[in-house]
């Protein structure tokens, strides 16, 4: 055939082609309106393009397509109930995240673990150079010693004063009592020189006398337990002094009562009387000064107490050294940074070597299972509750559906957006890691639309297609709408209209006009 002829023919069969195509544009315009019949004249023009550009498919071969019958499957169009959905986009979250930082300045020791690397709730992590932690937690412990050898130094000294004021003011009464006894005998001794020696009075001076002796032995015998006390060192010198004073009193009184007792058998003179004035005086002086021992006694007595206070702060200190221990213990296991969950290592942000300061994190973790975060409105906050069965959609994963559960829907939300995160727990084993994109689909209602199987619809060019199945069982091109993919099948929003046929399956081997055998 010449060149001209074969031309000619092409041209014949792209008319007839365009021609077909046109009836199925006008058909599209009664039935899907003006806007789809747009679409429609710009789709037939592109691929009415693309078939007139492709060599290996010529117009012959499409004549004999389409002269013989080809069997394929084909679908009625009809209404289905299929769900509506509620679509928020959103990224997948971990439970739990922490950073995990050093409380204390040290130098990084050892870092064994690496980004990935699963740990457990308690594993060291990270160990800081804690030597000077060491030497603290020892300096700390040395001052707690102390602290209780303070404690029994002050409990001895507090018992050594005690014993020693009692000592001191039972023998501070002693001396009272004597110095009364001694003042009464000086009395009767004058009153018996004033009136003259009788047979009782002889016999009073004789009892004054030895009164005077038996205090004098006593006053030497307490002496004797001071000088005791003053070597060991529990009395002091001037309590010593007393006790001798106290004997040289008793001494004097017991020469006095002699002589008393002396002027008794002889009889009265008038230096007799003087003389007994003279001892009535000096008894009066011994039973003051016997007094003023005593009350130094007492007031002695006191510092007992003050040893008692100087106990309790020694306990406080032992008390206080305690706890430093414990505290420096404390800082010192802050050097080995450990696990607080089970957990994934999400970031590594130092090595050995590095300076480890309070507040800067060293290690980020996640843990307690993955979540996909979703920014809600709050006018769809009843279909996203807490318990609400939704599935997660993540483009990372190929698109796949996850099934998921409303596990956490914040209180708190966004006043500028009216938004609130709700949370959906992600199942493990997906793959899945923190960040990726997807989006959150939760059934609102149910609604009435026309679905194909994915496999009935084609692309061109930007534009997708099917192939109705006409009256005359010719398959033609036609230019459809479509929305949101349902697993095997698609939701065609515009291009057909129910009771029509289209075919789903054998599309490849078909083009416009071909004759659909079954």
């Amino acid at each position: 055939m010449s060149e001209t002829g074969m031309s000619g023919k092409q041209e014949s069969t792209r008319e007839g082609v365009m021609t077909r195509w046109r009836v199925s544009v006008k058909s599209r315009l009664i039935a899907g309106g003006l806007a789809a019949a747009l679409l429609g004249v710009m789709g037939l023009w592109a691929l009415a393009s693309a078939r007139s550009g492709k060599p290996d498919q010529t117009d012959g071969a499409a004549e004999e397509t389409a002269s013989g019958p080809v069997s394929a499957s084909v679908e009625t169009v009809q209404l289905d109930r299929i769900p509506s959905y509620l679509e928020i986009p959103g990224t997948v979250a971990p439970r739990f995240s922490a950073s995990l930082a050093a409380k204390v300045m040290g130098r990084v020791v050892s870092l064994p673990v690496a980004e990935g690397d699963a740990v457990r709730a308690g594993q060291p992590l990270v160990w800081l150079d804690s030597r000077d932690l060491s030497a603290s937690v020892d300096q700390a412990e040395a001052g707690a010693k102390a602290a209780r050898v303070g404690v029994e130094t002050a409990v001895v000294a507090a018992r050594m004063e005690r014993s020693a004021a009692d000592a001191r003011v039972e023998a501070a009464r002693a001396m009272v009592d004597q110095a009364q006894a001694g003042l009464q005998a000086a009395r009767a001794r004058l009153d018996m020189v004033r009136s003259g020696p009788r047979k009782q009075e002889r016999a009073q001076a004789a009892l004054a006398a030895a009164q005077a002796r038996a205090a004098w032995e006593l006053a030497v015998a307490d002496h004797d337990r001071m000088k005791v006390l003053f070597a060991d060192g529990a009395v002091s010198k001037q309590q010593y002094d007393a006790s001798r004073t106290r004997m040289d009193v008793a001494k004097a009184q017991l020469e006095s009562a002699l002589e008393a007792q002396s002027l008794a058998d002889e009889g009265s003179r008038a230096e007799d009387i003087r003389t007994a004035e003279e001892g009535v005086r000096q008894a009066e002086a011994a039973l003051e000064a016997a007094r003023q021992s005593l009350k130094q006694s007492r007031a002695a007595a006191l510092m007992a107490d003050v040893r008692d206070k100087e106990i309790a702060v020694a306990q406080a200190q032992v008390r206080q050294g305690a706890a430093a221990v414990r505290m420096a213990r404390v800082t010192r296991d802050m050097a080995v940074i450990r696990a607080p969950f089970d957990a994934v290592v999400a970031r590594r942000m130092a090595d050995p070597g590095t300076m480890a300061t309070p507040g800067v994190p060293l290690l980020v973790l996640h843990g307690g299972g993955l979540r996909f975060e979703a920014a809600t409105p709050e006018s769809a906050l009843t279909s996203a509750r807490v318990g609400s069965e939704g599935e997660v959609v993540l483009d990372a994963l190929g698109g796949r559906r996850i099934g998921a559960r409303v596990v956490e829907v914040t209180p708190q939300g966004d006043p500028g957006s009216h938004s609130f995160i709700v949370k959906l727990a992600l199942p493990d084993g997906l793959g899945a890691m923190a960040g990726m994109f997807g989006r959150a689909r939760f059934v609102t209602g149910h609604e009435e639309a026309i679905t194909l199987p994915a496999s009935a619809v084609w692309e061109r060019e930007g534009l997708r297609y099917v192939y109705v199945v006409s009256a005359d069982r010719r398959a033609r091109i036609r230019l459809v709408t479509v929305g949101k993919s349902m697993g095997s099948r698609v939701v065609i929003l515009s291009g057909l209209t129910p009771g029509e046929r289209v075919v789903t399956g054998g599309v490849q081997g078909i083009v416009d006009g071909t004759v659909i055998g079954n």
